[in-house]
């Protein structure tokens, strides 16, 4: 019956089928570009570390998997076909109203100024996320439901392969050419203007009058106009109550604002004060204690805080250049316009990643100030990496001095502070003969293979420096010299170094933020376990274990090549999103291969592929290791990325199109089912890949971790094999 009423349908196919897969593919685009803007602004208003990531993708994929779950009702619905393009217009809206609601209400429900812990980030990801989620997952399977089989073709795995496609559009064209351009309210006025042409063109119901689509279309053109030009201004002022916005910008590196009160100006990085102007005491200590060290540095490495006064500090000495690293040529910019910090003609500026500068150069430095923060992320983690520390020492003279620093600037420092310095120090003293700690408003490292003098205000003074408050009216040497002990004293002897793939410092960095909510993650993971095994026993199957592995697999392995990238290469956004618009025109091509001839997808073919994801992930180590010990360029690296991207989620995406094809059931059943589970897998490989296997246990734990979980869905459908027949025709 089922078989006569496809293959019918698909001898006599309805003149609409054609606008289903135009909603699919327009349905893969919002959902992209959505996620994109979506994410950074969380990044930007609540915190931008890998932690709120994994919540917020972990969030979008449970949302949505629940959604698709939702879609089971999808029979009960009758005007399916027409409710489709309405339902996509309103998707197209609810973008506009996240990112209204999240700078809205960030600073009326939560204490201006403050830091927002795990569970308020995960509540407001939730609260923000679920309206347009939901639908998105359910509209899936609205989609899946209407559009016809052809024989030897798969169905479910048709609207998926359509919608990766769409979801690859989006990301090339939202996440690599428009976020160089726009900000978020400029990108989201786009998706809906494009939306609603293509609604009003050709996916609006037959009964719409012509005048009411030119209507729409252009009240609809007008309203996304004037979002465009005004909503981000007035949005934007909803982040800094009491300030003046002068300036904003959504850089591919994050958000530049900077605001006035009174007289001065705070320049702020994803809503983060990165400095204000005339801050004396900051400028003063990130230089005079590393620079006062050596008679004469001639030259000067400044990594971070150029525009900040820092560098009119370093000129007190006899310094000949200073060369000054920022990756993002906006701060330059704004520093410019702004500031005149970089209006001396010694001062070389290098719009570069600072580890990629130090590869390069010839020169050789007298002293390297970094002044970055602390190792919130696995990208600021990469500059207090050994690793980054052994490139460091190759461009400094014999005795250079290297200054890096870390809060909190007391010595009777909480456990998860005294495990970090401790890392911290180890991975110096892993590199340098020499390591010193100089408590000031931050607790200040300093390494060098020749001695280093505690003694600040005395040598301060014998220079002759001029200085407002590095000095014996504001320095106690005495005292800086037993605090520096007692601290040194508290460190743990044992501690083991940071690596570029080990990241141990951002793991204690991101266990200290969560020190100041008292949060212990020990009873969430454990409620996931539940959660999850709760789901996976719910009407067990082989194939349900195996899509579940494959997106758990999937997430993963995209996460383990984002955070990969990032050590390797720098924060280089618009690398990034040609990793993802790579993973999405995998998915979007094995699909489709995939469904070419369902004949042949049965639960041997199923298997197959399980295991070859598992192998490809167990070689992403090695070829990250390749490309480490080589020293391999960018143009190599940046062919080796893509090409394990597109070739995982070639995979991934063959593996859901058998999969729909295997597994038995109603199209509504098995459409909701597989793309849910598929998405609940992709939650919980986020969240546990991004937030504990990468820190506790580097990037080739969770490379075999993702491999793993493909090994064991293979192994339980090769366990249940007796139970599937391979397939002569398609299985609905």
């Amino acid at each position: 019956m089922l078989r006569d009423r496809v293959t019918t349908s698909a001898r006599n196919p309805e003149p609409s089928d054609r606008k289903v897969l135009a909603a699919v593919v327009m349905l893969g685009v919002t959902s992209t570009a959505t996620q994109v803007v979506v994410l950074r602004e969380f990044i930007s208003v609540v915190d931008g570390n890998e932690l709120v990531i994994g919540i917020v993708l972990a969030t979008w994929m449970l949302l949505t998997g629940a959604g698709s779950f939702g879609g089971l009702l999808a029979k009960r619905l009758r005007h399916r076909r027409e409710f489709l393009p309405w339902a996509l217009i309103s998707l197209s809206l609810l973008p506009v109203l996240t990112v209204f609601l999240l700078r809205f209400l960030r600073n009326l429900i939560f204490t201006p100024g403050s830091m927002i812990g795990m569970v308020q980030a995960l509540l407001a990801s939730f609260a923000i996320l679920t309206p347009f989620c939901l639908l998105s997952g359910f509209l899936f399977v609205i989609a899946a439901s209407l559009l016809p089989s052809r024989p030897g073709k798969g169905l479910i795995g048709t609207v998926y392969s359509w919608e990766s496609l769409g979801s690859m559009a989006g990301g090339i064209a939202f996440n690599i050419v428009l976020a160089a351009f726009c900000d978020a309210c400029e990108i989201l006025s786009l998706v809906f203007a494009l939306d609603l042409a293509a609604f009003c063109l050709f996916l609006a119901p037959e009964d719409l009058p012509r005048t009411a689509r030119i209507a729409l279309l252009v009240s609809g053109l007008v309203a996304s106009a004037v979002a465009f030009f005004t909503l981000d201004p007035l949005t934007r002022g909803f982040l800094y109550p009491g300030q003046e916005v002068v300036y904003s910008r959504d850089t591919p590196y994050g958000n530049l604002t900077i605001t006035r009160q009174r007289e001065q100006l705070n320049f702020f990085e994803n809503s983060l004060l990165m400095f204000s102007t005339n801050d004396v005491i900051v400028n003063e200590e990130n230089v005079h204690y590393a620079m006062v060290q050596r008679p004469g540095p001639r030259r000067v490495l400044l990594m971070g805080g150029g525009i900040s006064g820092t560098i009119r500090e370093i000129f007190k000495y006899d310094v000949d250049s200073v060369d000054y690293v920022e990756v993002n040529p906006w701060v330059i910019r704004i520093g410019r316009h702004y500031t005149s910090s970089l209006s001396d003609g010694r001062i070389n500026v290098t719009n570069d990643d600072a580890r990629m500068h130090i590869r390069t150069t010839n020169a050789r430095y007298g002293a390297a100030l970094v002044n970055l923060p602390d190792p919130g992320t696995a990208q600021l983690n990469r500059y207090y990496s050994r690793e980054f520390f052994q490139e460091l020492k190759r461009v400094l003279e014999g005795n250079g001095v290297l200054s890096i620093s870390l809060l909190p600037a007391t010595e009777y420092q909480g456990t998860e502070a005294r495990k970090l310095s401790s890392i911290l120090y180890a991975t110096l003293r892993g590199v340098f003969d020499h390591v010193l700690i100089i408590p000031g408003g931050r607790n200040y490292f300093l390494a060098s293979d020749g001695a280093l003098d505690v003694h600040i205000a005395r040598r301060i003074e014998q220079r002759g420096v001029r200085t407002a408050y590095v000095n014996r009216y504001y320095l106690d040497d005495a005292l800086v010299e037993r605090r520096s002990d007692a601290i040194r004293a508290t460190l743990d002897t044992l501690a083991v170094a940071n690596t570029d793939f080990r990241p141990v410092c951002y793991e204690r960095q991101m266990s200290y933020w969560l020190s100041y909510f008292g949060f212990d993650p020990r009873p969430w993971i454990i409620m996931g376990a539940i959660l999850v095994g709760a789901v996976l026993l719910w009407r067990p199957g082989a194939v349900d274990a195996g899509i579940f592995a494959a997106g758990f697999t999937a997430s993963s392995i995209e996460i383990i090549l984002l955070v990969s990238f990032q050590i390797m290469y720098g924060s280089l956004f618009q690398m990034t999103g040609v990793v993802i618009a790579a993973f999405m025109t995998g998915l979007a091509a094995g699909s489709f291969v995939a469904g070419l001839d369902v004949r042949r997808s049965g639960i041997d073919r199923f298997i197959m592929i399980q295991a070859a994801s598992a192998i490809m992930c167990v070689l992403f180590p090695v070829a990250l290791g390749w490309l480490q010990t080589t020293g391999a360029s960018r143009l190599p690296g940046n062919i080796v990325f893509v090409a394990f991207a597109f070739l995982v989620a070639l995979i991934i995406g063959m593996e859901f199109a058998v999969a729909s094809v295997v597994r038995r059931g109603s199209v509504e059943v098995v459409a909701s089912r597989l793309y849910g589970l598929d998405l609940l897998g992709s939650a919980v490989g986020a969240v546990l890949v991004s937030v504990f296997v990468i820190p506790l246990f580097g990037v080739t734990t969770a490379s075999v971790v993702a491999g793993s979980a493909s090994a064991a869905g293979a192994f339980v459908c090769l366990v249940n094999r007796g139970k599937f027949v391979s397939m002569e025709g398609y299985h609905a």
